[in-house]
């Protein structure tokens, strides 16, 4: 495209956008309101004596900002107002349960904060799973219409506790043509359980349905705006945001762009919200909803993954809709209870929720060899990170035999180097010939040119096998090795953070120990790894290369991940270099005798 189509393309579009605001500002679309419901003396004596009243402990109302979601979309209604004009305030009613401490808001009838009983930060504070920033949105918040329109955030619900699991917060309504109707949010957290239940009623007491058409939706419930646990910034492996939905007895994962949204009508048995050791996964019922994966930017807060369910037009004076939501570990001995109606509070089965744990297809099945040794290990000695280290030590020992051979062939590669160059000089220009005489060669010092390739290839799935152990099993979640120094094999250790300022081009803002150690013994593994005299002539590049920039990238590439994988890596180098030394030991013996033995038949034959 040249700079005039270029030029020509980018004014269209200014003067189209420039043309919207401008009929927007000026002339605004006119969209559907709801109109306010007339006050009731009788109704505002009861509101004013339940004031109060609200069970649990109250904390203070939060300083929230009121939410300007929305780009202005008239797909559905707003302004849906208080029928009742007492003076209700906001309040905050905190709830515990056997594995959660709850904090409901009355306004908007929301959950503010969701915090585990059983599972805590390095720090000791207990994980939460709601991160909403300064943005002013909670989860189960509702929108009237769309995904896109403006929140209910300013309404405030009446409160109520059903029984010891059960909460209801409810307000009246009236809809676009004056029909009026009770919303009402049903919260079940059952004990025992990571699977919590919500209900929206809409009743209508005239036996009419409310006109909640807006664009053929009536409402939208969203999860939203980010789970957590709260974390430094997604960076895809040490913390991560993604979207997953079942349907048919397959997992499909949903790729959604930044600042995006991915609209889905395909009925699913569950959609999630998956972080890299907890999840949130929603179960709706067989209502055909409108599913919404939303990443837009708000204000308040900086990585958004919101999920919507958006539901279609209501068509009788009565209705339930039922979400189940787990909310909880990506722990599959606990996901899989979802399978057995007899191991389950809903006596619900084959929800499979466990696919939300990744699993390699290839080296899945060696993942699960080395997380089962670990666990033995664990069990004799209460520390992964020692288990870590026996485990690497095991590995060792049962591929001892195959890579001795292959050590033992590097070495006599490298001891023929010099022949090898002799050959190439000899044979200069002739290839067919070179490749015949170091044939030949290889075939008479049993050498195989091939065979020095094996220990690499052997380490490679070894190594994504224990990546893939360490980036997903549960159990590593803030285990400790070293206390002050190494205290969560799952995530990089630091001996120094001096943010805010960050290395350039690397984006590093911690020093960290064990990288370093490892890039030591990569150079020491490199060094005893090279026979005397092998880099001589054409191999001092490949032994440069070999010795200093094969673990300056290692050393890069290593540097944010896990410290479980780095004490395995640095481990591992560490016994190759005990087994290097231990090889060449026998090689310079072989040698010795060898040469004992030339001379000594020289002085028979002189005799």
């Amino acid at each position: 495209m040249d700079k005039k189509t270029l030029f020509a393309v980018i004014l269209s579009v200014v003067i189209i956008v420039g043309s919207m605001v401008v009929q927007n500002i000026f002339f605004p679309a006119k969209s559907k309101t709801a109109v306010t419901a007339p006050e009731s003396s009788a109704l505002s004596k009861a509101a004013e004596k339940s004031k109060g009243t609200v069970p649990g402990k109250t904390e203070g109302a939060a300083n929230t900002q009121e939410n300007i979601a929305g780009n202005g979309s008239v797909q559905a209604a707003t302004g849906f107002v208080e029928p009742l004009r007492e003076n209700l305030k906001e309040k905050e009613i905190v709830v515990n349960t056997d594995y959660f401490r709850i904090v409901f808001s009355n306004k908007g009838g929301v959950i503010r904060s969701l915090k585990f009983k059983r599972y805590h930060n390095t720090d000791g504070s207990s994980v939460e799973m709601v991160l909403s920033g300064k943005s002013g949105r909670y989860p189960f918040n509702i929108h009237f219409g769309n995904y896109n329109a403006k929140d209910d955030l300013n309404t405030i619900y009446r409160y109520k506790q059903l029984s010891e699991s059960k909460w209801e917060f409810y307000k009246k309504y009236i809809s676009p043509s004056g029909i009026p109707f009770v919303l009402r949010k049903i919260y079940s957290f059952p004990p025992h359980e990571y699977m919590m239940q919500l209900k929206i009623k809409i009743e209508n007491s005239i036996n009419e349905y409310p006109d909640l058409d807006f664009n053929g939706f009536a409402y939208s419930l969203e999860f939203g705006p980010q789970i957590g646990p709260h974390y430094n910034k997604l960076d895809g492996r040490n913390e991560y945001r993604r979207f997953m939905y079942y349907a048919g007895g397959k997992k499909k994962n949903v790729r959604v762009g930044k600042n995006s949204v991915h609209i889905q009508n395909k009925r699913v048995t569950w959609t999630a919200i998956i972080g890299k050791y907890f999840t949130v996964i929603a179960v709706p019922d067989a209502t055909p909803y409108q599913i919404v994966y939303d990443t837009k930017r708000i204000a308040g807060i900086k990585d958004r993954d919101s999920l919507f369910f958006t539901r279609p037009v209501i068509k009788s004076s009565k209705s339930t809709d039922t979400y189940k939501f787990y909310i909880g570990p990506k722990k599959r001995d606990i996901l899989s209870l979802y399978n057995n109606p007899e191991k389950n509070y809903y006596r619900i089965a084959d929800l499979h929720f466990e696919e939300v744990v990744s699993a390699s297809i290839l080296i899945g099945w060696l993942a699960n060899i080395f997380k089962f040794l670990l666990e033995l290990f664990h069990r004799i000695i209460p520390n992964y990170g020692v288990g870590i280290i026996l485990l690497t030590l095991l590995i060792k020992l049962v591929l001892f035999p195959l890579t001795h051979k292959s050590y033992e062939s590097t070495s006599k590669m490298q001891a023929l180097s010099p022949k090898i160059e002799e050959l190439k000089a000899k044979y200069k220009g002739k290839p067919e010939q070179l490749n015949k005489a170091m044939a030949e060669m290889y075939k008479k010092e049993g050498v195989n040119p091939l065979g020095g390739c094996l220990p690499m290839l052997l380490q490679l799935p070894v190594f994504f096998a224990f990546y893939s152990l360490l980036n997903n099993h549960f159990a590593l979640r803030g285990a400790i090795f070293i206390p002050g120094w190494i205290t969560d094999l799952s995530a990089p250790e630091t001996i120094w953070n001096f943010a805010p300022f960050t290395i350039p081009m690397l984006g590093w803002q911690n020093l960290r120990l064990l990288p370093f150690i490892m890039l030591v013994s990569s150079f020491f593994q490199s060094k005893v790894s090279q026979a005397p005299g092998s880099s001589s002539g054409g191999q001092m590049g490949n032994m440069k290369m070999m010795t200093y920039a094969m673990p300056l990238i290692f050393f890069f590439i290593l540097y944010d991940m896990p410290s479980g994988l780095l004490l395995y890596w640095t481990t591992q180098g560490i016994l190759t270099v005990v087994q290097q030394l231990y090889i060449n030991k026998l090689m310079k013996r072989k040698k010795d005798d060898n040469s004992g033995g030339t001379v000594s038949r020289k002085v028979k034959r002189r005799r």
